[in-house]
């Protein structure tokens, strides 16, 4: 009798899923008001290495942005404060500059 290879499937099923769920937790909770990483982990209990990674993802989407830089109340350092709520977001026009006058041409 052979084993079939999708034994190990719904681990990774089940892995994903709480991921996942830790990835909204996330969202949800920079979107009640600015937070540090340090914050977000405390209240959720989620490691700051994974909250870390969430918002590699999320900026990369362009769905989170830190809002301020402040004094963490936990570790009294410097830090950056992010939100995934859009009305909080800076609007960066950025204007590509033309080295050469094509209206001339």
């Amino acid at each position: 009798m052979k084993k079939e290879k999708g034994v190990a499937a719904p681990e990774n099923a089940i892995k994903d899923t709480h991921f996942d769920t830790q990835y909204q937790v996330v969202c949800q909770s920079f979107k009640e008001r600015p937070k540090t990483m340090l914050q977000v982990s405390i209240e959720t209990g989620i490691l700051r290495a994974n909250i870390c990674r969430y918002i590699a993802d999320m900026k990369e989407k362009g769905h989170i942005q830190v809002i301020r830089k402040g004094v963490c109340p936990y570790t009294r350092v410097v830090a950056g404060f992010y939100s995934t709520d859009e009305s909080l977001f800076t609007k960066s026009y950025v204007q590509q500059l033309n080295l050469f006058d094509y209206e001339r041409i």
